[in-house]
Formats: C-alpha cells, structure tokens, sequence
C-alpha cells in the first residue's frame, strides 16, 4: 500500500502543526490528535486500549515527518464513552463511527484517508472496513499487531489484561471474521514474531482469509505494540506498496 501524495517537512512546520480537535460522534465527543499539513493524504491511526500512548505518537509522527495529514484516534476513550454499567459498544454501529472520523479527516483532503490501527484499533479498523458504505470513504487498511479477538468495551478493571496477557471481560468480535470482507480494498498487516498477545499464526490465518490485494510484513521482534521498535517500523516504509496497487491521491 502506497501512502503517496506525502512529502517532507521540517521539523519546526511538523511541532507548529501537532494539535487536538472535538469530533462529536453519535452524542459523544471525542478528541483527536492531529499531526502534519492539511491538504495532503489523509490518514487515520487508531491507537491499541491502552490510549493515544507509545506507538500510536509514534507512528503519527513518522507519517507527519513524511507529509502525510494525520488524525489519531484514541480508541481507549472512544470505547470508554461508550461503556455503561450495562452497556458497550455495538459490533453494527462501529463501522459508521469511524466513517465519521474518515469524513472529518477528509474534510481537509480529496484523498479517502487510509486507515492504520495498532492491536485493538487494527480490528476496530478491519471492521469498519468491511462494511459496503463505509468501505467507500477509505483508501485501504494497515493493521500492526492485529489480534483476533477485539472487545467492544472497556472499564479501569480491563486494564489487568496487560498482566495476564488475556482478553478483556467484555463483549468481543472476531476480527477473522469481517477480514474477506475488506476486499477490494487493500490490506496489509505488520505482525511481530513472537507477539505475546497476539499469535503470529493468528495473523498468517487472517491474512489468508482476506482477499486481495493483501500483503503480511513479519518483522523479527519479541513483544506486541508496547515500543517503538518492536513492529519494524524501518524496514516497513510509509512508501512499501502492494505489487500493481496504488493508493496515491
């Protein structure tokens, strides 16, 4: 997948455009971050549960430092503004969520945004993406350590996850199943070696399942999307593309 129409900027145009802006989502307001120049490709980088933290920034910044316009979703707060005592998010009305914050990113850009989600926003990425109304207002999909299983929900008390090494006890989709919907736009997934969270094997299967174009970066790395380092980002260029794909503005 080739995030093309970017272009270099300094690093004093790249600190004056990093900024926050509200997008009111379905009656809850969520912040995003907002990194690089508006009128360039558009591209939205959801972040994992753990909030708009580590490689999340990270990425952004990489991608701003490339000319790209970039929104980052905090998917932590956006599935806490949905979790009540008794009620999470709802695996139907995701898709049309982040359509909204495809549409306010490209309010700013002709080009459909393409969307990047690490773990938890790699399958909130997947889902939005295979569904037939949404699919028209994006570009493709990166998801970085893709899991399987993705909850649909989050209070303080999932946070012990990050010590078991398990799922939330909330409701959860599979992401395995909604990936062959993804086609015909493109896909690509970076996936660690020995994810701890997330299966490596899990992610072979599911890039078997989607359609093409696809295309699976393995990276040699011993942890799941805590670092910088630890999905490759040097050896996954911004500019790495499907063979006969394009996602040039």
């Amino acid at each position: 997948m080739d995030i093309g129409g970017c272009w270099e900027v300094t690093r004093a145009e790249l600190a004056s455009a990093q900024r926050t802006d509200l997008v009111p989502v379905r009656g809850h307001v969520q912040s995003v971050h907002l990194y690089g120049v508006t009128n360039a490709r558009p591209v939205i980088v959801s972040s994992g549960d753990g909030g708009w933290i580590h490689l999340g920034p990270h990425v952004a910044h990489l991608l701003a430092a490339h000319g790209c316009f970039v929104v980052g979703f905090d998917v932590k707060a956006y599935l806490t503004s949905f979790t009540t005592a008794s009620t999470t998010l709802h695996a139907a009305d995701e898709p049309s969520d982040l359509k909204t914050i495809s549409d306010y990113a490209n309010q700013y850009s002709p080009s459909k945004p393409i969307l990047i989600g690490i773990s938890e926003g790699a399958g909130l990425s997947v889902l939005a993406a295979a569904d037939s109304i949404t699919q028209r207002s994006i570009a493709g999909v990166i998801g970085i350590g893709l899991p399987d299983r993705n909850e649909l929900g989050w209070r303080w008390r999932d946070s012990l996850i990050y010590l078991t090494h398990g799922i939330p006890n909330e409701p959860t989709f599979s992401a395995a199943s909604f990936v062959g919907k993804v086609s015909p736009l493109p896909l690509a997934l970076v996936h660690s070696t020995h994810d701890e969270f997330a299966p490596l094997a899990d992610a072979q299967r599911m890039i078997g399942l989607g359609g093409d174009p696809k295309r699976l970066w393995v990276v040699d790395a011993a942890d799941h999307v805590r670092s910088r380092q630890s999905l490759g980002w040097r050896s996954f260029s911004p500019r790495s593309s499907f063979s006969g794909t394009s996602c040039r503005k």
